[in-house]
């Protein structure tokens, strides 16, 4: 029956908009007699009993309307269309275990007569290609992968007749299609694909879009599979020719929106996706929380994440479904569920109209009695109290009415470099602020890596690295690095202080060894030095901690490292005894250390929001790790790498932890905060949209001038 076309449709086995839109689904194979669907942009859930010729079937792959099912325990395989129901057989390959776990790749529609499938399967080194109209799969071994001792991975898409494959060398082979029709291989290699290093994990994606072919690099952290971080390229060809094709790192895809799932992706037009947001990129991930379902917005920077419905078994074979003629246009009153929100501009005047229509006209601001306007200043938010300043001449001398406003901590992040500009959330008052900058004029990706004092230290790609005070715009150039690898940085003290250092730190993979970098202001050059571990010590992401004259670096465990930069000495000290008895891999949990009225807290909190957080203080002299149960009249804010303590001035924010999250979307989002009071997370967000900058830290303002 190879080929031929059956007609079976059946159309209460789908849901009613299945078909207009993008929509994830998973079969159940032998498991369940039905199809879940999930509706992105609604949120919820569909659950359909299939009829009797899909039961027990398998979903293996898709081209636009047309998806490729496979039967677990008869072998039989076709092609399914979701418009039409038509149905089109091909034959199994020999070995069917290869053909469920593998991935499929599709040159054409089936119903066209150039239509081939390549079968990848993981850690093989040969492909399994099928053309319409033969009768048989053909095993085509690839010598390349045995010479060098490297295999296939997962992700794979034909594009202008060439299968693309990535490798576990990180390269991506181009093999010509006609060429695997027959039996032999003509193929040039791509130079490899910088991915982020251990202990992060990647799921790499190939898409092509609009005659481009983009690879999607979503980076993980721990076994969780908490998404930290999005990388996107297009592959360019050199005018040399095919062989000089590279991969060159891109920050948007236009007006087109990817979607993927497994290892596969899939774009559209944004216009054409119902309600789905141009330039960015959804995909699942079955985290430890449950199934999230990302968004990643390229402009922004920003993951948002809902949770799916139901964590159904079987649910890491998601699929996305869209046919290839969506309608074209909608309705430009219709609402974004996913929450993409316009700026709302607010206009305060000075001069109005009342209601009788008579003109009303405010006093001089500088009548203003001195007195009272102090008594207004410490009510006041930071960005008021700039705003405060220049009024007029007499207000900015009203006792130093800037230093006078109150200072928390603000989350600063990076939206697209291409921007030049940084963006702070006020967690008090729940308003967010873009500050543009010459500085963030970057031709490479910028990430936050510390703060202290209003300082900020960045990293421009894998080399650059400089010091910012985004107030005030004054940058410190520190000294390029062959390759940023540092698992920690600080200084001993503000710029322009005598003993203003920088120090990096490099924990290897095996904790057995530490490379500590410093330097000093005027010198070209870090100059590190390695120390041997007395035991083995694994850090958390936390960056050292500056205390009582000493580095102190929390590892994964719980147990302490000091570095003591007078004596240039490292140490793994024997107490406290570790929180965890063995370690905890990478990612399972976030540790914090800081210091707190001059104490040493440790924080341990998993990503999940309903799990509690659990905080520790060290009792020096004992050393040994006290449970704290109240914060008192302090605030923590902890991010991944940073943590900061204050006392706030009003009552209703103490005993809290701020994280680096919000909940809702643009118009109203609220920053996330753990209450020490009542054990549990706020506001609410199971059923809500989350939100999280991809690079962010929490930094105090600070607006003083930095004085050489």
């Amino acid at each position: 029956m190879e080929g031929e076309m059956v007609g079976c449709k059946d159309e209460n086995s789908l849901p009613h908009s299945f078909g207009s839109r993008p929509w994830l689904f998973v079969m159940h194979g032998t498991r369940k007699k039905t199809c879940t669907f999930f509706d992105p942009i609604n949120n919820s859930m569909e659950e359909r009993i299939l009829p009797e010729f899909l039961q027990g079937k398998a979903c293996l792959g898709c081209y636009g309307e047309w998806i490729l099912f496979s039967n677990e325990l008869t072998r039989e395989c076709f092609f399914l269309n979701t418009i039409s129901f038509s149905k089109i057989y091909i034959p199994p390959p020999s070995d069917s275990l290869d053909f469920i776990s593998g991935t499929v790749s599709i040159s054409s529609p089936p119903n066209t007569s150039n239509c081939v499938v390549v079968l990848i399967c993981s850690s093989k080194t040969f492909l399994l290609v099928f053309s319409l109209g033969t009768i048989s799969w053909n095993k085509v071994p690839i010598n390349y992968l045995n010479e060098n001792m490297s295999s296939l991975m997962g992700a794979s898409v034909i594009h202008n007749e060439r299968l693309f494959a990535l490798t576990s060398r990180d390269e991506t082979l181009a093999i010509d299609v006609p060429s695997l029709a027959r039996g032999c291989v003509e193929m040039t290699v791509i130079n490899r694909l910088k991915l982020c290093p251990m202990p992060y994990y990647w799921f790499v994606f190939l898409v092509k879009c609009a005659g481009d072919l983009f690879s999607i690099a979503l980076h993980s952290y721990g076994r969780g599979q908490l998404v930290t971080h999005v990388e996107v390229r297009r592959l360019e060809l050199s005018s040399k020719g095919c062989n000089e094709m590279h991969w060159r790192r891109v920050q948007d895809i236009g007006d087109h929106t990817f979607f993927l799932s497994g290892n596969y992706g899939g774009s559209l037009p944004a216009n054409m996706a119902w309600g789905a947001q141009c330039n960015c990129i959804y995909f699942p991930m079955n985290c430890g929380d449950g199934m999230r379902l990302y968004k990643f917005c390229l402009d922004d920077q920003i993951l948002n994440y809902t949770f799916l419905p139901e964590n159904n078994a079987g649910l890491e074979r998601l699929l996305w479904a869209f046919p290839t003629n969506i309608m074209q246009t909608l309705e430009e009153d219709s609402l974004n569920s996913f929450g993409v929100a316009e700026t709302k501009e607010t206009d305060s005047t000075i001069i109005g109209k009342d209601d009788e229509n008579k003109m009303v006209i405010s006093r001089r601001w500088d009548e203003l009695q001195i007195d009272l306007l102090e008594l207004l200043l410490p009510r006041l938010s930071l960005v008021d109290c700039l705003q405060f300043a220049s009024v007029c001449k007499e207000w900015s001398y009203a006792s130093s009415s800037v230093q006078k406003g109150k200072v928390w901590p603000w989350l600063m992040h990076l939206p697209n470099f291409k921007y030049r500009s940084c963006k702070f959330f006020d967690p008090f008052y729940c308003k967010e602020y873009a500050l543009k900058s010459d500085a963030l004029d970057a031709q490479d990706h910028l990430a936050l890596r510390f703060s202290k004092g209003g300082w900020v230290v960045i990293t421009e790609g894998n080399h650059r690295v400089f010091i910012l005070n985004p107030f005030t715009a004054q940058v410190i150039n520190l000294p390029s690095l062959d390759n940023y690898i540092f698992d920690g940085i600080s200084f001993m003290s503000l710029p322009a202080s005598p003993d203003f250092v920088v120090y990096g730190f490099f924990f290897q993979m095996y904790g057995e060894y530490v490379v500590i970098s410093s330097w000093h202001p005027g010198e070209e050059e870090w100059v590190s030095h390695e120390f041997r571990s007395s035991s083995p010590f694994f850090p958390s992401s936390n960056n050292p901690v500056l205390f009582q004259g000493e580095f102190y670096c929390l590892g994964r465990k719980g147990e302490l490292g000091v570095f003591n930069p007078e004596m240039e000495s490292w140490n793994v000290l024997c107490k406290p005894e570790p929180v965890h008895l063995a370690v905890p891999w990478y990612g399972d949990e976030y540790c914090h250390l800081l210091e707190l009225n001059g104490e040493l807290i440790s924080v341990f909190r998993e990503d999940d929001i309903k799990k509690p957080i659990h905080l520790f203080k060290l009792n020096q002299s004992e050393m040994v790790w006290k449970k704290v149960e109240h914060l008192g009249d302090m605030t923590l804010f902890v991010d991944r790498r940073n943590s900061i303590a204050i006392s706030p001035l009003e009552k209703k924010y103490v005993n809290r932890i701020y994280i680096p999250k919000f909940e809702g979307n643009r118009d109203s989002k609220k920053v996330i905060f753990y209450s020490m009071e009542d054990n549990r997370y706020h506001p609410c967000v199971q059923t809500h949209t989350v939100e999280e900058p991809v690079t962010c830290v929490w930094m105090e303002p600070n607006l003083h001038l930095h004085k050489s």
